[in-house]
């Protein structure tokens, strides 16, 4: 019966120590995106915060330089190649457009993207998909760097891209995540397996 007992105190031990683990909290920084600063970096008006993790690279769009985003965080390893990537992209809609049925083009555009960029791409697929309880107008595609293309991108990743609606303006933001098949396992491992995971759960729209 002592024995069970130790057992018992053992287990609630290694219990505790693992909840800890779990609620340690991770240094971030905030990142707002005001409609003022928008126009200061030539892009559609939009209003978003986001908590960024400290220990990525956080890449912000600089006011008179050319940027084709919001901004763009990676987490690089010590081989110096990007392990897990998150961007800012967007998508305006215009008149009576609605973004799940006239947004797929976009989605393709960025599939050929990919594809231009030196990825061999083994899959993907365009449409309305579940993720993370909800649904989004995604892409999702399994691509494999090209070899000797790119220093920071080698080997296979998983793309997940999601276009979050906007409730204030038809301006949506797109957010395409990247990740080493090393890192992820399935496109739902992106909402909360990953580092880049806080910014897919903190990013909120701001009126």
């Amino acid at each position: 019966m002592k024995n069970i007992k130790w057992i018992v105190v053992v287990l609630c031990v290694q219990l505790g120590f693992v909840q800890c683990q779990n609620k340690e909290k991770i240094d971030v920084i905030t990142y707002e995106v005001t409609p003022e600063f928008s126009k200061k970096i030539d892009k559609p008006e939009v209003h978003f915060k986001v908590d960024i993790p400290k220990n990525l690279k956080f890449e912000k769009p600089v006011e008179g330089k050319k940027t084709y985003s919001y901004g763009m965080i990676q987490k690089i390893g010590n081989d110096s190649i990007v392990s897990e990537m998150y961007s800012f992209g967007y998508i305006s809609m215009d008149g009576n457009m609605q973004l799940e049925k006239d947004g797929q083009t976009f989605m393709k555009q960025i599939r050929d993207m990919l594809k231009s960029g030196g990825y061999n791409i083994e899959e993907d697929a365009i449409g309305v998909k579940e993720f993370d309880g909800d649904k989004y107008l995604s892409l999702r595609a399994i691509g494999t760097m090209k070899e000797g293309l790119s220093d920071l991108f080698q080997g296979r990743y998983y793309f997940n891209v999601i276009a979050k609606p906007n409730p204030y303006t038809d301006t949506h933001i797109i957010m395409l995540m990247a990740a080493k098949d090393t890192e992820v396992n399935s496109y739902e491992d992106f909402k909360d397996k990953l580092t880049v995971s806080t910014l897919w759960k903190s990013f909120t729209y701001l009126k």
